[in-house]
């Protein structure tokens, strides 16, 4: 019978959390340094370098091994059973680690949904990640049924995630938690764990090994960090990605909107590549039922946004298709035009150098399961009739518009017979989408120096 060695472990820590070498000993290593039993719930038993854990146990470790938190490296290794029972949505989602301080908004945390975690399809064996208490993203879960070796890298507080290697995320500034790190328990975002409780154990244990935390970044082997990537950046209201900065003489260029623009930007970028730096903010525009009196959420949503430029160029769509699908408390036209220009004369005032271009609202489309769709009148007549009402706000404010409606509406031959997406688009068209946005995009855009 194999004996758990947990209790056989020093109550104090045997290396120093500030202790460095030039081999990159770890200051905290799973199996030679000690975990503080008062912080241990649940059972936690480390038999043979493993600690099987069911999203009921958890341990944690002290915040004094992460230093200042400007560079540090969390290694562990993690695999599923091969007899892992895929779990319904919100049950069997792993607390992989986490420092977050919900009141000091600072920290980061990493869970694993697991397959078929998400009904829906939408999250399904992935790393979720949280920095600062604000959703930040998903990156790519386990492969295979070996153990995964992950890594979270903190150089200058920037963070970034590997697995075997692999480089799968780049976050913001994680700012520092004094909060210990906990390694185990339920998964989940924001505040569902306190709103709603434990969740019941998985009946197949995740197996954790290799858990290391050293004082410093360390990339892992052949990584390149001249690669061209994005950072995944998030605040209060919005999760957006940002390109990194390498030569700070280009112009910078915003995209923002829904999945309809996550079809075209790649176009857009690749189109100026070189010339100028992308972004992207999938959102901008959630208003209505969250508005109250001169508390405006979405505006400081955009002040978030907003603060990670300066940006020449904002070519934006305000999460139309979802707003204007009429879900009850999404969007009345009566409420509408106000809020929208409250949003216009926000952003004119806030960035009054950067210039404005709207994207005007695609269709909506009916399924039918033989021949090419058509307007579905019942989604589709609010659009008409929301696009109008934009129409004349930006005139009004000066701001230019690409009209993506009069594009699609000639595109309804490219939807496949029997296709049951009734908002997205072909990659050929949404190159087209590109193709009219970026002429308005160049003649906006600073002229060389």
């Amino acid at each position: 019978m194999k004996k758990p060695q947990l209790a056989a472990l020093a109550l104090a820590l045997a290396v120093s959390p500030h202790a460095q070498s030039q081999d990159a000993k770890p200051v905290w290593e799973l199996g030679k340094n000690a975990i503080d039993p008062a912080s241990i719930h649940g059972k936690v038993e480390l038999v043979e370098g493993v600690v099987k854990l069911d999203t009921t146990n958890s341990f944690a470790i002290p915040a004094a091994v992460l230093g200042a938190q400007n560079d540090y490296t969390i290694e562990l290794e993690l695999r599923r059973p091969s007899n892992f029972k895929t779990l319904p949505r919100r049950e069997g989602a792993l607390l992989l680690l986490s420092n977050r301080d919900a009141t000091a908004h600072s920290g980061l945390s990493l869970s694993y949904l697991p397959p078929a975690w998400d009904l829906n399809g939408g999250c399904s064996n992935k790393i979720g990640i949280e920095v600062n208490c604000y959703w930040n993203g998903l990156c790519d879960g386990l492969d295979g049924e070996a153990f995964n070796k992950y890594s979270v890298v903190a150089k200058d507080r920037q963070i970034s995630i590997y697995r075997n290697g692999l480089l799968l995320a780049m976050t913001g500034e994680a700012k520092p938690s004094q909060v210990p790190v906990t390694i185990g328990g339920k998964g989940w975002t924001g505040e569902w764990i306190a709103s709603k409780g434990e969740a019941q154990p998985v009946p197949e244990p995740y197996e954790l090994r290799g858990l290391k935390i050293y004082d410093k970044a360390l990339f892992p082997t052949g990584y390149d960090r001249s690669a061209e990537m994005m950072r995944n950046v998030s605040g209060e209201g919005y999760s957006m990605q940002r390109a990194i900065i390498k030569d700070p003489t280009l112009p910078r260029i915003l995209v923002v909107g829904d999945s309809i623009s996550m079809g075209y930007r790649g176009f857009i970028t690749d189109h100026f590549k070189g010339r100028a730096y992308v972004d992207y903010w999938v959102g901008g525009g959630w208003f209505e039922w969250t508005v109250k009196g001169d508390d405006f959420p979405l505006l400081r949503a955009w002040d978030g946004v907003l603060s990670n430029g300066p940006y020449d160029v904002i070519s934006w769509n305000s999460m139309t298709l979802h707003m204007w699908n009429g879900s009850p408390g999404r969007c009345t036209e009566e409420k509408y035009p106000a809020n929208m220009t409250r949003v216009v004369e926000h952003l004119q005032k806030a960035v009054p150098n950067t210039k404005l271009i709207w994207i005007r609202c695609t269709p909506w489309r009916t399924t039918p399961e033989t021949g090419h769709p058509t307007f579905l009148t019942e989604k589709n007549d609010p659009i008409i009739r929301l696009n109008k009402l934009t129409d004349e706000i930006m005139a009004k404010h000066g701001i230019p518009e690409v009209d993506l409606y009069a594009l699609c509406e000639r595109k309804f031959d490219t939807i496949p017979a029997g296709s049951k997406d009734a908002v997205h688009w072909p990659k050929e068209v949404c190159s087209e989408m590109a193709d009219q946005i970026i002429p308005l995009i160049e003649t906006r855009l600073p002229a060389k120096k």
